[in-house]
């Protein structure tokens, strides 16, 4: 499986390196790139990223996961990065990891379906979607995940393998 990990300016490292880690550990081995919409990412505490590959297409990945961070908040408005995110349309999986799932609302892709996030940012997914009190969302080809635990990995380790 090809997987695009989006990284962006404001991600929280921890949730990229939990992603990661999880990826790392699976069984089957998937071809995974860190992408970004720029050359070079900086994180939520000013750690500078250099991405695998950037300014590239998501077309042709079968999954791409969207880590946490506060930098969502300003470009699920940011039609430019938008709509990068929408050339990974076709991706069999869309999967976010708590503030990302407003990356895909963004770009359109919860319209219609239920989405989950930490409960303080309730009324933003609403914009999007219907809120899910839940730690982990499945609506078809979408996937959000509030809180990345042993039961939410062990589900998400089932999926991608």
């Amino acid at each position: 499986m090809k997987i695009a990990i989006v990284v962006y300016d404001r991600i929280n490292l921890v949730s990229l390196a939990e992603i990661w880690s999880l990826l790392s550990n699976l069984q089957t081995k998937h071809d995974v790139k860190i992408c970004a919409f720029k050359s070079e990412i900086v994180d939520e505490h000013g750690l500078r990223i250099v991405p695998q590959i950037y300014g590239e297409s998501l077309y042709g990945y079968d999954a791409i996961i969207i880590p946490d961070g506060l930098g969502v908040l300003s470009l699920r408005h940011d039609e430019i990065f938008l709509s990068w995110i929408r050339s990974a349309g076709r991706a069999r999986l869309k999967i976010a990891l708590d503030l990302g799932a407003l990356i895909f609302g963004g770009a359109g892709f919860l319209e219609g379906r239920g989405a989950c996030l930490r409960a303080g940012y309730k009324n933003a997914i609403g914009e999007y979607a219907k809120f899910v009190n839940a730690n982990m969302c499945e609506d078809n080809d979408i996937i959000t995940i509030c809180e990345l635990n042993s039961v939410t990995k062990d589900r998400l380790a089932e999926i991608l393998i």
